[in-house]
């Protein structure tokens, strides 16, 4: 008998936190914004983001008008424990180390015309991506 209301306290202390809702302590004290892939807003005028997400860039490969867009932004929004750096492969940019919540952005108006490939590592795993800013042909 004595097992059985041990059993039952058991579930219902599970069943109690499992119900509570809000963020962490941790998170509150942390202050940084919480990571979400449900976006209410459009970017401000002139941006493109690229959504890092599941150890992938989205999208990867980019054309840019730079008529309309002429920045890119990057925004974390994969798991925590995944850390990623935006690396061009000839050095025109790079960010620094980006956990969740971060974002990183690079104006495009300040290189010239043509296709940025850059990359990021997931372990020893490279991510690869592209932006183009060629005029249309």
């Amino acid at each position: 008998m004595r097992a059985r209301w041990i059993t039952l306290i058991a579930v219902i202390a599970l069943l109690l936190g499992a119900c509570s809702s809000g963020p962490s302590d941790a998170a509150l004290e942390s202050g940084k914004t919480p990571v979400s892939t449900t976006t209410t807003e459009p970017p401000p005028e002139g941006i493109v983001v690229i959504i890092i997400e599941s150890g992938r860039f989205r999208p990867s490969n980019l054309k840019l008008d730079l008529d309309d867009k002429w920045i890119v932004q990057w925004r974390h929004e994969d798991v925590p424990e995944r850390e990623y750096t935006i690396q061009e492969r000839n050095g025109a940019f790079e960010s620094d180390l980006m956990t969740p919540g971060d974002t990183f952005e690079v104006d495009f108006r300040d290189f010239e015309q043509g296709i940025y490939r850059y990359f990021s590592f997931l372990g020893n795993t490279r991510v690869p991506g592209s932006i183009d800013t060629r005029p249309a042909q």
